[in-house]
């Protein structure tokens, strides 16, 4: 964290609410570590040197198997905590979570200190674990949401600095009270904490983040001003939220809205508005099965794994005894100074975790655990007290560098705000699976493989370190979880050209300044843009090979091509001179007309030319299946033709692709020779272009800012008339569904649900929509009855990668030779023509960062 913006940044509230709301995770280290210390006169071991006349006895004998379930069974509590608290934390609220919480904490420990059998103690740490379990789901969250944008990585960490406090806590009582009935007070000392953070959240407040997305933005507003100060300008963060118009809801309409739920008969109508005004939230099978966030959750849960199954848990909870026979009667001090120095790394590397990043500062922890367990293992096998004693203060520094810290922030981070309740639920549901492992096997294991056990945990570190390298993602920077993709949005460019210049972070040299404020202006435009530099009216394509082997997903192809039947053509002249043909397509699928917007007059289609029973000269014509121009007078669809054969003086041949296709030869060899007449003289050379546009009524007849369509449209049309870029022409399929396929209707829904708030994907999650609804078979289809399949091939203007293979047909019916970069206006220009507009800046920033269409990854 700059300390240049500490005081700018930070209130007394907030360090209270930091305070306080942290005391949950402190109560999670302590009851990790409480049984560790006293642990010899707890199981009977040492012989009490202290008697009182009590009733309770002074220790509980317990063999290493029922002493691993006493200690693991609070790793059970807090599964089942933590797969409740994010559900109950999206509905309910992070405060009032926090606040049921501390029932846990309070009644958990007074069985615990009561207890006169191993069943009563187990209860009271499977209660205790319930508490420590909701917590540590919670209060992450919670930080990050409470916490200024730039430092949540900060302060994300004191989780786990408080965590290691709550472990120095117990740990320290534990070196004084390790006697007698004393250990009593010890397990007792929890439930006093607990009732300390009970007092304290009577005072807090409600994440203001989370109010917002529940519709109170007002109120939310109210309490980050609150939590801010009042020189803090909150505009910023707000808008991050994705509640940029925040005047919509003033207080005197939440107000009427909170009154009418008390009117029974205006209950129906106000529950409607406020599920209105509220964003959905995902459930816990629902974040599994979700196409965007099911990567995020396996990174998650896989970190979390890490954390425990890298052994830390095997000095926090068994040090002492692990040590015992090796370190004599320095081993609890070892462990409590091990607690001390957790808790001085792990505040002390904070820092780091926004300055170097998650992915680094979690590599290099695990790399530090991996060597430590190495070294530990040979020092116990060896009995090298030295060697031992360093390596655990090495494990558990490494720890605390980042495996500790970063993956109590990851969720929030890598998903939006609908999902990180049920994903920090199911990462910390993983994270309790580990811990439960670890404890309850761990003191066996220990048993029968002494110092080996390590070698154990460095081979998990070495694999945990190779998943992570590969896997996940960085989250540095990020001050909003839409921002959670892998790479920033400077680090994208419409290239795949491997040979970029980069520097040493691996980003290329010309993407290192800092973004400009406006996505749709110039001075955004990557330098490896196809066309190299800006303005340039003739974008570069990139050659493209679907049959090579990959590693992308395929897309999901229809298994046969509908059938399509172009009912009419007729000739559109345009303001800038050049002509077009425009086609009208039927098929077998749905009663849509579907249009083919074609340019150059030697690409036909198969099914207009073909003969139809009982239809005459002039039928023909009509419907637009002649060769050349229509003038007054004609009489034959094919005398063009007739006349440029005599004056060529050559003879007709037959298109062998003609007869399967139901074209007469004389129509074939009109074809032929339109083509020859026509087309450039190396046609392979350049095959034509072709864009597959589904209509929007709102981008391209009613004037709309909201996106770009009518633009994309104009500017396809532009690179197919111009001779230069596209001598062979082109195709526009236009299909006759809005949008993404989902209809006008849903469409206007989406946009209603964006001035609540929402972005362009996030809308249509809301409203269940599918990635993409479109049908790319009709256009696949209509471009074979155009003739443009085969080898040939063609060139494909779009900026989405993925729709290559979909255009291209289940048996690659159609082959996309090259792909041309569709770039915005604006980026061509110098900002001089192109929208300009506040809704189709977030609409592209939407498409880099969530679609991923607007830009490809390098």
């Amino acid at each position: 964290m700059d300390p240049r913006t500490w005081f700018a940044d930070l209130t007394v509230y907030f360090l209270y609410l930091l305070s306080v709301a942290t005391i949950g995770p402190l109560l999670f280290g302590f009851h990790l570590a409480e049984l560790n210390a006293p642990e010899d006169v707890i199981r009977c071991k040492k012989t009490s040197i202290v008697t009182t006349g009590a009733e309770l006895p002074h220790c509980i004998p317990m063999n290493p198997t029922q002493w691993g379930l006493v200690g693991s069974i609070f790793t059970l509590g807090g599964l089942l905590g933590a797969l409740c608290a994010g559900p109950f934390a999206s509905r309910y609220g992070r405060l009032r979570t926090m606040q049921f919480t501390t029932i846990f904490f309070a009644i958990g420990p007074v069985f615990e200190a009561v207890a006169p059998n191993i069943g009563v103690m187990a209860i009271g740490r499977f209660i205790s674990g319930i508490g420590a379990g909701a917590a540590v789901v919670v209060v992450p969250i919670y930080i990050s949401e409470v916490a200024p944008p730039a430092e949540k990585g900060f302060f994300g960490s004191f989780t786990q600095v408080m965590v290691n406090v709550g472990i120095l806590i117990t740990q320290s009582l534990g070196y004084f009270l390790s006697r007698g009935q004393y250990w009593r007070v010890i397990l007792a000392a929890g439930g006093i904490i607990g009732l300390v953070q009970t007092l304290g959240l009577f005072l807090a407040v409600e994440s203001p983040k989370w109010l917002a997305d529940e519709g109170s933005l007002s109120k939310a507003k109210k309490i980050l001003r609150k939590i801010r100060g009042d020189k803090f300008d909150l505009e910023e963060e707000v808008s991050a939220w994705g509640a940029e118009i925040s005047d919509e809801m003033d207080d005197e309409e939440e107000t009427l809205l909170q009154d009418e739920d008390h009117m029974s008969h205006h209950s129906e109508t106000s529950t409607s508005k406020r599920k209105r005004a509220k964003k959905e939230v995902l459930g816990i099978l629902q974040v599994i099965r979700h196409p965007e966030y099911n990567k995020a959750v396996i990174a998650v849960m896989m970190v979390m794994l890490a954390q425990q199954l890298c052994g830390i848990n095997s000095i926090i909870m068994y040090g002492v005894s692990l040590l015992s026979g090796l370190l004599k009667s320095n081993s609890a001090l070892l462990n409590l100074g091990v607690s001390a120095i957790n808790i001085v790394v792990t505040a002390g590397c904070a820092p780091l975790v926004d300055k170097l990043g998650r992915k680094t500062c979690l590599l290099n922890s695990i790399t530090g655990m991996g060597i430590s367990s190495l070294l530990l293992a040979i020092g116990i096998i060896r009995s090298i007290p030295i060697l031992s004693a360093v390596a655990v203060l090495l494990f558990v520094s490494s720890f605390g560098l980042g495996l500790g810290p970063v993956p109590f922030i990851l969720s929030s981070e890598l998903v939006g705000p609908d999902a990180v309740g049920a994903t920090q639920s199911l990462a910390l549901a993983a994270n309790w699976i580990a811990t439960f492992v670890v404890a309850q096997f761990f003191p066996l294991a220990s048993e029968i493989l002494h110092g080996k056990v390590y070698f154990i945990f460095a081979g998990l570190a070495a694999f945990f370190w190779i998943f992570i390298a590969w896997f996940v993602p960085e989250t540095k920077g990020k001050k909003t979880v839409d921002e959670s993709s892998t790479r920033q949005i400077s680090d994208f460019n419409l290239t795949y050209d491997a040979s970029s210049p980069t520097n040493t972070n691996g980003e290329a040299q010309s993407h290192s300044h800092d973004p400009p404020p406006s996505l749709i202006s110039p001075a955004f435009t990557p330098p490896s843009t196809p066309g190299r530099s800006t303005p340039n009216p003739n974008p570069r394509s990139i050659p493209v090979d679907s049959s090579l082997p990959s590693s992308d997903p395929p897309p999901t192809l229809l298994n046969t091509l509908p059938i399509v039947e172009c009912e009419v053509r007729a000739r559109i002249p345009t303001t800038t001179g050049q002509e077009m043909f425009l086609h009208v397509y039927r098929n077998n699928v749905d009663n849509k007309e579907h249009l083919a917007i074609v340019f150059g007059n030697q690409i036909r289609s198969r099914s207009l030319d073909s003969e139809r029973p009982g239809e005459t000269e002039f039928d023909r014509m009509t419907r637009g299946a002649y060769v050349g121009r229509l003038y007054p007078g004609r009489t034959s669809s094919r005398l063009d033709q007739i006349r440029r054969e005599e004056a060529l003086g050559t003879k007709s041949s037959r298109n062998p692709d003609s007869a399967s296709n139901g074209v007469d030869s004389e129509t074939a060899s009109a074809h032929t020779k339109v083509d020859e007449a026509v087309q450039d003289p190396d046609p392979a050379s350049t095959p034509p272009l072709v864009r597959i546009h589904s209509e929007c009524y709102t981008g391209e007849t009613v004037w709309s800012a909201r996106c770009d369509c009518g633009e994309q449209l104009d500017e396809a049309a532009r690179l197919m008339s111009t001779p230069s870029i596209s001598p062979s022409g082109g195709a526009i399929i236009y299909l006759r569904q809005e949008g993404r396929g989902i209809g006008l209707g849903e469409k206007l829904k989406a946009y209603n649900l964006q001035d609540l708030g929402n972005d362009t994907y996030e809308a249509n999650i809301i409203l269940r929509h599918p990635a993409d609804a479109r049908s790319y078979g009709l256009a696949t289809a209509m471009l074979m009855d155009l003739g443009l399949g085969g080898e040939r091939g063609i060139r494909l203007l779009t900026n989405n990668p993925d729709k290559i293979r979909a255009v291209e047909g289940p048996n690659r019916e159609i082959v996309v030779r090259e792909r041309m970069a569709m770039v915005p206006l604006a980026w061509k220009t110098g900002g001089k023509e192109g929208i300009k507009s506040e809704e189709v800046e977030k609409y592209l920033s939407t498409k880099i960062e969530k679609f991923k269409h607007m830009l490809s990854q390098q």
